[in-house]
């Protein structure tokens, strides 16, 4: 879909209604300008559609520091020219602090780490922030990008495929038997809570699995690979992330495994939850991801 070209009234219903029309109006004729003005094979031409994709939560009627999808009808929405007028800016002096050597190489190569085909070179060092199971739909989160950027006509086709979603399709009676001792505890705990939540963390949990065989193979022999993971909890369940990635990468063949906590600071929202789950400003309420695990696991 190429919102450049097409007005208002046109625009992908999921668009419009996040949007008003001033607002779509202006962010489709910025990013027209953006795709006219600079070349394809240009190097710039990423950093500004970065900058594009980061003023669209902003300029739209998303609730203001929500991660998750909430409509707010009293928000003001930004404008969009300022509002990427200060991203640009900000992105500028963030790359200004950059005092790394300009001769390296750098290949970024999207794709799914668990595909076998994908050709994986051989690493030293592998650092990775998994995704935290039960707390977000990713498809979801990421909707206004993927619609304005054209990678869906509907951003709920992403969700299929997405490590943690409740849309996978697989078998889940016959897959059970993969998970791992902490792996099938929580799942099983789950069941009695929530069958489709305890269908979608085994199938997070057998990814996560297979991923810690796969960080192993593309490891050189005397590599290392770093994980930030935090814990959750679901309807009274602790989902145990840290223990399970743990015993996933001691059963991939990683013979020395160090863990540390670390308290999780400088949070956009806060952490405390109200009895429905709502987030709430009651620091006499439930608290969760207040803290987060640094897994490190070596070959050698």
């Amino acid at each position: 879909m190429d919102t450049s070209f097409i007005n208002y009234e046109g625009a992908n219903e999921r668009l419009k209604y996040w949007y008003g029309k001033k607002e779509f109006d202006n962010l489709a004729r910025l990013k027209k300008a953006i795709e006219q003005t600079i070349p394809e094979q240009n190097r710039y031409k990423l950093f500004f559609i970065c900058a594009f994709s980061n003023i669209l939560k902003p300029t739209s009627f998303w609730l203001t520091k929500s991660i998750k999808p909430q409509y707010d009808p009293n928000k003001k929405p930004a404008d969009v020219i300022t509002c990427f007028d200060i991203q640009v800016q900000f992105m500028i002096a963030a790359n200004d602090q950059n005092d790394a050597i300009g001769n390296s190489r750098t290949k970024i190569v999207t794709a799914n780490f668990l595909n076998k085909s994908l050709r994986r070179p051989k690493v030293d060092l592998i650092i990775t922030s998994p995704p935290y199971v039960t707390s977000y739909e990713y498809a979801d989160l990421h909707q206004l990008s993927s619609l304005w950027l054209g990678y869906a006509d509907d951003y709920t086709e992403l969700r299929e495929g997405s490590i943690g979603s409740l849309h996978h399709v697989y078998n889940f009676d016959r897959e059970l038997k993969r998970l791992n001792s902490t792996g099938t505890n929580i799942v099983f705990r789950l069941l009695d809570q929530d069958k489709a939540k305890a269908r979608s963390v085994a199938k997070y949990f057998l990814d996560m699995q297979q991923m810690a065989r796969v960080t192993y193979n593309m490891l050189s022999d005397k590599g290392m690979a770093l994980f930030v993971i935090g814990n959750t909890e679901y309807k009274g369940v602790r989902i145990e992330n840290a223990r399970h990635l743990v015993e996933s990468l001691a059963e991939s063949g990683f013979n020395r495994i160090l863990i540390t906590k670390r308290r999780i600071t400088g949070k956009i929202l806060t952490p405390y939850r109200d009895e429905c789950g709502r987030f709430t400003t009651d620091n006499n309420s439930r608290k969760v991801y207040s803290e987060e695990y640094i897994v490190i696991g070596r070959k050698a």
